[in-house]
């Protein structure tokens, strides 16, 4: 019987954790798309390595917005049943 507690208590945390598993994946894959589209531009029009740069720091950007935009819409919900459970007692 305690296995069966600890498995759904490893689930739990799984199910908690999960939406956070994939957010440094996602900005990695944002700056390096954005690098090498620069970088792939930068061959066409000869222009090394000034959109390179500029696709890098886009990257970074758009990668640190997201990141700071689905970190705090998943905070808010997390937020809220805890919310809700507080105002039932």
């Amino acid at each position: 019987m305690p296995e069966e507690s600890n498995t759904s208590g490893l689930g739990h945390a799984y199910r908690k954790a999960g939406p956070y598993l994939g957010l440094g994946i996602e900005y990695t894959a944002t700056i390096l798309l954005c690098f090498v589209l620069g970088r792939w531009i930068d061959g066409k029009l000869e222009t090394s390595p000034i959109l390179t740069l500029a696709g890098f720091l886009l990257g970074m950007t758009a990668a640190t917005m997201n990141l700071l935009r689905t970190v705090n819409r998943l905070h808010a919900k997390a937020k809220r049943p805890a919310e809700s459970e507080e105002e039932g007692t």
